[in-house]
């Protein structure tokens, strides 16, 4: 392996002794703690999710898994665990403490779900996105690279420069001085790796059953470092068995495959040529006929993104909208780091309440609360001309 000069590498964060003390001490207080997923709940999440419900369960801390994706798509190491889909949560059973994991937002949940979590006598969390519109004021969010840990202790703990939860979830395990299990490092290592294929800083090739990392994770002190402490733990054929369930590229449909051609046939610009979007309509027979919002059609997405922004040097800014279940959303992936004043910005120019917005510095979402084609359409233009000002 090429050795990258220490000099162009950024700073790596972590959570400090106190600061996963008091969330643990929060955690430890508890007789039940409910661990709560995202709305579409991806391979991160849900990871991150069974890390904890692990470690927990071995404190004699009874736990549940809320989450929405289907437990068969996530393709998890365990289905041995309480998993409650988020639409059957009953309200009238709340936790001492409910424990947030990758999220901390309150647009990235359905409303029964944000209700719920506020009715809980605790709320503590571990994430890595930017955002607003907290589940909670006592957060601390990181959003600079430092060999100091934050100063600030708070329940709900934010590291927007970390590329997956599960890598937070690990400085967690790493500041308890707790010595993680096989298990566990395939679960951290599945979310972290997930969520690097989604951008593009690793390659997972099903085919050949291999996993490849990029310059740019490399020179990441913080992820690369998480990276090679969980890599140690595992062997050949579980590196070889987690680049299989995470490349669907490489098992796609006929019908997948001509769903994937046409998003290069759909693809429209802006004026400047910066940024390129597709635009699904709510009602598309093909996406409904996918399943719509998926793991394997968000894979699709995902890499079509991915490859825009490599194939043509003009486009600085991707978006694709589609529909997920009752709401119209957008997914970005962007060169020009700048997504953080986009959200701003959109959140101002769109004129729907329902509307909400956040992710990363280069790569997020958004929705609005409804799928009327009319409204949909006038949603995609003023994002398209929202977006021309601010990052095209």
């Amino acid at each position: 392996m090429k050795v990258i000069n220490s000099s162009i590498y950024f700073k790596a964060n972590k959570i400090s002794r106190k600061q996963a003390q008091h969330i643990d001490n929060i955690l430890k207080s508890s007789s039940k703690v409910d661990i709560i997923c995202h709305e579409t709940t991806d391979r991160d999440a849900a990871n991150s999710a069974v890390a904890m419900s692990d470690y927990l369960e071995q404190q004699g801390i009874n736990t549940r898994i809320i989450l929405s994706q289907n437990i068969k798509g996530l393709t998890l190491r365990t289905q041995n665990k309480n998993f409650i889909q988020a639409k059957n949560i009953q309200e009238n059973e709340y936790p001492d403490t409910v424990l947030c994991v990758d999220f901390s937002q309150k647009e990235r949940i359905a409303p029964n779900i944000l209700n719920y979590i506020q009715k809980a006598n605790n709320i503590v969390g571990l994430d890595h996105h930017i955002g607003t519109n907290a589940v909670t004021d006592d957060l601390t969010l990181v959003q600079k690279s430092s060999k100091e840990p934050a100063d600030k202790i708070s329940s709900f703990y934010v590291d927007a420069t970390a590329k997956s939860a599960t890598s937070v979830i690990y400085r967690f395990f790493e500041a308890m001085n707790k010595d993680i299990s096989k298990d566990t490092a395939y679960d951290l290592f599945f979310g972290l790796i997930s969520d690097c294929n989604k951008k593009g800083l690793v390659k997972c090739n099903g085919e050949e059953g291999t996993i490849t990392v990029s310059k740019e994770l490399m020179q990441d002190e913080n992820a690369y470092e998480v990276y090679k402490k969980l890599l140690a733990k595992l062997t050949p054929k579980e590196i070889s068995d987690m680049s299989k369930k995470i490349d669907i590229m490489s098992s796609l449909t006929d019908e997948e495959k001509a769903f994937n051609a046409s998003l290069y046939e759909k693809l429209k610009y802006n004026n400047k040529g910066t940024i390129a979007y597709v635009e699904i309509p709510p009602n598309d027979r093909t996406w409904k006929h996918l399943g719509g919002d998926n793991t394997r059609t968000s894979a699709i997405l995902n890499r079509f993104r991915q490859n825009v922004l490599k194939k043509f040097d003009k486009v600085k800014t991707v978006f694709v909208f589609y529909r997920a279940k009752d709401t119209y959303r957008m997914s970005i992936h962007s060169k020009e780091k700048k997504l953080k004043d986009f959200y701003d910005l959109a959140q101002k120019c769109i004129a729907d309440t329902s509307f909400s917005t956040g992710g990363h510095e280069d790569r997020g979402g958004g929705k609005i609360n409804s799928t009327d084609s009319k409204i949909c359409h006038s949603f995609v233009r003023k994002i398209i001309n929202c977006a021309s000002f601010c990052v095209g």
